[in-house]
């Protein structure tokens, strides 16, 4: 496997009838003799990749690949290492990186042209050759693979852009820009993004139904209110309803509330009955038609989930299919152990022998003498996968739980004891007790002064050493008594491992610092944080953690999706307004206050001139503020003054809808979780629910003694367990046991297949 030639082409010893099968049940045909062991080896060793590539495939959620051609074999190889794909997301983010330093921007991170058109040319150019040894795996359909031909115009688009920019040496106009977050989108690690935005397109038609219906709403009482409220010849009318154009911008305002009361006042103050017309708008469009949108997107979004899961677990029992038949042997049927072993050096190459033991103990547990794996068997290889192992401590024998298996009894005693002890419910009360105390004093404290770095009487310096000094002794007693590897497996005691350190590091910069005001902003900050335990007391808090667990991948990639949204809009933005300046751009209008800037820093100012599109940063505070939507219509209003043409009020309404549509699908599947997960509970006990995300598999001394020692192995091992000195006759027996991880797609499938039961 070292040289491209023995891949694909082997030697000349082996002859033209020499073939490269499949499967393991395919022979070589006509082989000369010295040939056929070399050739069975490397097919096994390609048997492995592939069977591994379709078990990534299975997991990202991924349609398995169609079967390798051997003419593309070395390209096919290469396209599925990691390192490729890493060096694909970094060219990726560096494209995004690339507007912070493009013109318009921070005069700071300015960069010559010619540098950063050349790093835009680099990163597209490593763009363009992962994409095209995509293509070329699959040169017979390129045709029908739409993504990658709409993809591969894209960047040479960008290409040229860039060529042309580096040759005039100015930059121009370049909207394309905007488009630079697809490579990020089509990365081989985004593939829980690419499922977002495929749901969100697939709730699209809901949505679009309900804001048509809102338009409507919203066509008809503009040209209610024009005839109503506008002006006629013998009154000026009211200011926000001059034109039908008037209306509908401002009547769209309304939707948002960003001008109400003030878009009522004027007729209000007319006649009392034109509320009438306000209340009834708000009450059919925000009240009723918003509320409607969200159910009928909600009930959208969980069939569509739903359907999702059933596709996942199909494409996954696919994914273990095809890799069961690459690896089954044509003797037995099943997958022998070296195999499998194989199998999990390729796919999980970080895993220890000792892991690769306890998977496959786990998957023959229901079998008294396994000799290989069936198909039956094997098809639970993802959830074994899924494990990580850690020594079992608790000794059922003799009633004691100690992570250290050394010979000194003392020490044994001592671990067990401060084990008993921090895992009792007494220990974990006094803990939230001495939070709950830290946290009154810090609020009663900050009642009691008036500036900031005024002398603290009640919180003082002694007081936080104490409560220091008790928050590291909890730490050093979790440590001892759970030991290292068990503390650092809760996410709470990673959490106050955190929190204790960088407040004793910044308790030592006070002390050693001349000025103390420096550093106890942070160490307040730090004392607030640590409040945040108090919410595992009650199991409706633990709920909404749990439910936000549950969501972090899903949250995340909404995360990342609102940032591309923000990329691309704030580009747009750029291109289109950086050039006008809002220092006192509103002159004589309604919104002048907000723009109003006078050199002298006492006089009053409005401060909304900051919200422009003159850099990247600048741009992405603005459509934040405009996410918000208070007050979003001044800044647009501000727009349309400077460029002087309404249709720039096109902009600012498109991003608003885009971040309705996003935001909406976010509450729905929030909603959807938590409502999910509160059925999950009422249907499954915690003890059957810890069955699914725990499990104990024991291995014998002789097992682990006819594990190899080579070196890795022997590393991993060290850094993952603290094993006791065994011989191989000496009938010891170690127990493992292996935790699920509790959040992803992975526990959302296994609570859907609760949910199917």
């Amino acid at each position: 496997l070292e040289t491209k030639q023995e891949l694909c082409d082997l030697s000349d010893e082996a002859g033209d009838s020499l073939s490269f099968p499949r499967h393991p049940e395919a022979t070589v045909s006509q082989s000369p003799p010295k040939c056929s062991e070399r050739v069975t080896d490397l097919q096994k060793v390609l048997n492995n990749k592939e069977a591994s590539i379709y078990l990534e495939e299975g997991a990202d959620f991924e349609p398995p690949h169609q079967p390798w051609d051997r003419s593309v074999l070395t390209m096919l190889l290469l396209l599925h290492r990691k390192w490729l794909y890493s060096l694909d997301l970094l060219a990726a983010v560096s494209l995004l990186l690339l507007g912070l330093c493009e013109s318009p921007c921070l005069p700071s991170l300015e960069l010559q042209v010619v540098v950063h058109t050349g790093l835009e040319v680099g990163c597209l150019t490593v763009t363009m050759l992962v994409l095209l040894l995509k293509i070329r795996t699959r040169w017979r359909t390129v045709w029908s693979q739409s993504r990658d031909l709409t993809k591969l115009g894209l960047i040479l688009v960008l290409l040229v852009e860039a060529v042309v920019v580096m040759v005039r040496k100015k930059p121009h106009w370049r909207l394309t820009r905007a488009l630079r977050p697809v490579f990020l989108v089509e990365n081989h690690f985004m593939s829980g993004l690419r499922r977002f935005l495929r749901q969100l397109v697939e709730s699209l038609p809901p949505i679009l139904d309900i804001m048509g219906l809102m338009l409507f709403m919203i066509t008809i009482y503009s040209v209610l209110g024009f005839y109503l409220l506008g002006p006629t010849e013998t009154t000026p009318g009211s200011p926000y309803f001059k034109s039908l154009t008037d209306s509908m911008v401002n009547l769209f305002v309304l939707l948002t509330t960003a001008n109400f009361p003030d878009i009522m006042m004027p007729s209000y103050a007319d006649n009392m009955w034109y509320s009438a017309f306000f209340i009834s708008y708000l009450g059919i469009n925000l009240y009723f038609l918003m509320n409607l949108m969200l159910t009928v997107v909600y009930k959208t979004f969980a069939d569509i989930e739903e359907k999702k899961f059933k596709t996942l677990l199909a494409g996954k029992a696919e994914a273990a299919t095809r890799a069961f038949n690459l690896l089954k042997s044509m003797e037995t049927g099943e997958i022998e152990f070296s195999s499998f072993k194989g199998l999990m050096r390729e796919y999980q190459p970080i895993r220890s022998d000792i892991d690769i033991l306890l998977i496959w103990k786990f998957l023959t547990r229901f079998c008294t003498n396994p000799a290989g794996l069936s198909s039956a068997m094997f098809s639970n290889v993802y959830q074994a996968t899924s494990f990580q192992w850690c020594l079992d401590i608790s000794d059922a024998k003799n009633g004691v739980s100690s992570w250290y298996r050394g010979t000194s009894k003392v020490l044994v005693r001592t671990v067990t004891c401060v084990n008993q002890l921090v895992t009792s419910q007494w220990f974990e009360f006094g803990v939230y007790g001495l939070v709950g105390l830290n946290a009154v004093l810090l609020v009663v404290q900050a009642a009691l002064i008036n500036t900031t770095d005024q002398d603290h009487l009640l919180y003082n310096t002694t007081v936080g050493m104490v409560f220091m000094l008790l928050y590291s002794v909890e730490v050093l007693f979790k440590v001892l008594g759970l030991g290292l590897r068990g503390y650092l497996v809760c996410p709470w005691n990673v959490f106050d491992l955190i929190v204790t350190t960088t407040s004793i590091l910044s308790m030592v910069l006070v002390f050693t610092s001349y000025s103390s005001e420096d550093h106890m902003s942070t160490i307040v900050i730090l004392r607030l944080v640590r409040v945040l335990r108090l919410f595992r007391m009650k199991k409706r808090f633990r709920d909404v953690f749990g439910t936000a667990l549950i969501l972090l991948p899903h949250l995340v990639s909404t995360v990342i999706v609102l940032q591309l949204l923000y990329y691309f809009f704030a580009i747009i933005g750029m291109e289109l307004f950086s050039s006008h300046d809002l220092t006192n751009c509103c002159k004589g209008s309604p919104i002048e206050s907000f723009y109003f800037h006078h050199p002298d820093p006492d006089d009053l100012h409005g401060f909304y001139f900051l919200n422009n599109f003159h850099s990247l940063p600048q741009a992405g505070v603005t459509l934040f503020e405009l996410t918000v939507v208070n007050n979003w219509s001044i800044i647009m209003e501000a727009h349309v003054t400077v460029t002087g043409t309404g249709w720039t009020r096109l902009y600012f309404i498109t991003f608003y809808l885009f971040t309705l549509v996003v935001m909406t699908i976010v509450v729905a599947a929030v909603l959807e979780a938590f409502l999910f997960r509160i059925q999950y509970k009422k249907a499954l006990k915690k003890e059957d629910e810890s069955v699914q995300f725990k499990v104990t598999i024991s291995l014998t001394g002789g097992e682990l003694s006819s594990l190899s020692s080579n070196l890795a192995s022997r590393v991993l091992c060290l850094l993952q367990y603290s094993l006791p000195s065994l011989e191989k006759d000496s009938g010891q027996v170690l127990s493992f046991r292996g935790n699920k991880r509790q959040g992803g797609p992975g526990r959302n499938c296994s609570i859907f297949c609760t949910k199917l039961e």
